[in-house]
């Protein structure tokens, strides 16, 4: 599926783009239907509104609304149609995505919220005349230029990675396959004049072999640089072409389609998958945006080279040899200074105490005094006690 993609440049540099492609017939203006509508965009959503090209008849296409406000169908618009007002012109209109059935009463989302793509496998099966797709296929196909899409990579139940996909050549836009349709809902105010509702969808077939990797589905894709692609557009914007006479082939042929040149893919933001979310930069590999890994390294190398970002030195006293001179001449040069020895593993431990072998104690006693006389000595020279028998 497409559930999102790009279109960033102004009106005129849009239309420049489409008259370079040749999509305009050489003697056409370049014109654009509600071109204040649209705003450059890098991130459009489903029932956002973004510029299609298609085929518009030279009568008033709204004056195929009665007076009970409901349209006319195609055929009906066209065959109430004099033959020179029959004949179309090329236009660029902007319109909503999310295509909105004819027969719907009111502008609901749930009903906008399938209409975003259409299957080509769908509009084979069923054909013209059944179904949503079918009352537009003949008669209703648009193109919708972009610069390119998003999808989503599912690695495991709780990550998708957002990859972007463009044209080797990043100034090509790529062309998608579309069908567009027209409704008024009543007003409330009776007196109120309704404006048409303009809404499209974009055909989806199976994605390509090269990009199986990312996806099951891919757009409908024309690539400007591919003669075959291109001659395939203009039949797909014709409205003279109908089914059975080339577009039931058309699609047919892409069902297994090769591209005629690998895209560029890559990984971007996931700020993207957020509705609203509006940046140039979402467009951009992760690696080489503004605000990504290899700016903040660049950033961080040219903030360390920086004269404020290298460590202060303080201010040398003297020079070097006078420095030199003076240790020299220093009392501190004749001790001799050895680093302390870290304790091995072997010092860590409590070392055993070694069994000493028996010694003559010495005689540490001072020798005596002869004047010196000590208590016992009054003992000893005292009479002894007579002992009775």
């Amino acid at each position: 599926m497409c559930g999102r993609f790009a279109l960033g440049g102004e009106r005129d540099a849009i239309l420049n783009d489409i008259l370079g492609a040749g999509i305009f017939e050489p003697d056409e203006d370049a014109e654009w239907l509600d071109r204040e509508d649209y705003h450059p965009r890098y991130n459009i959503a489903p029932r956002s509104r973004a510029p299609v090209i298609r085929r518009r008849q030279n009568i008033d296409e709204d004056s195929a609304l009665n007076g009970n406000n409901r349209e006319q169908s195609s055929s009906e618009a066209e065959n109430s149609a004099t033959p020179e007002h029959k004949q179309t012109r090329t236009v660029v209109q902007t319109m909503r995505w999310g295509l909105v059935p004819k027969n719907a009463k009111t502008d609901d989302y749930k009903l906008t919220a399938n209409t975003i793509n259409a299957r080509a496998e769908t509009i084979l099966e069923k054909g013209p005349g059944r179904g949503t797709w079918g009352n537009v296929i003949e008669s209703r196909r648009c193109i919708i230029p972009c610069d390119g899409y998003y999808e989503w990579l599912t690695k495991d139940a709780k990550t998708r990675l957002p990859h972007f996909i463009r044209h080797p050549d990043k100034t090509k836009k790529l062309y998608f396959a579309g069908m567009w349709d027209r409704i008024m809902f009543p007003s409330e105010n009776p007196d109120e004049q309704t404006k048409p509702l303009y809404t499209f969808t974009i055909v989806t077939i199976p994605a390509p072999p090269d990009m199986e990797w990312l996806h099951d589905r891919s757009p409908l894709i024309f690539s400007p640089t591919s003669p075959e692609d291109m001659e395939k557009l203009k039949v797909w914007l014709n409205p003279d072409i109908h089914w059975e006479n080339g577009i039931r082939q058309l699609l047919e042929s892409y069902l297994h389609h090769s591209l005629p040149e690998p895209y560029t893919i890559y990984q971007v933001p996931k700020e993207v998958g957020k509705v609203g979310a509006e940046s140039k930069s979402f467009t951009e590999p992760i690696a080489q945006r503004k605000d990504g890994i290899k700016a903040m390294f660049a950033k961080q190398q040219q903030k360390s080279n920086s004269p404020e970002s290298l460590p202060s030195k303080r201010p040398r006293s003297s020079t070097p040899e006078k420095m030199s001179s003076s240790v020299e001449d220093s009392p501190r040069k004749r001790v001799k200074q050895e680093a302390p020895s870290s304790p091995s593993k072997a010092s860590t431990s409590t070392p055993k105490k070694a069994p000493s072998s028996p010694r003559k104690k010495a005689n540490n006693t001072p020798a005596k005094d002869p004047n010196i006389r000590s208590i016992s000595d009054f003992f000893a020279t005292a009479s002894p006690r007579k002992t009775q028998p």
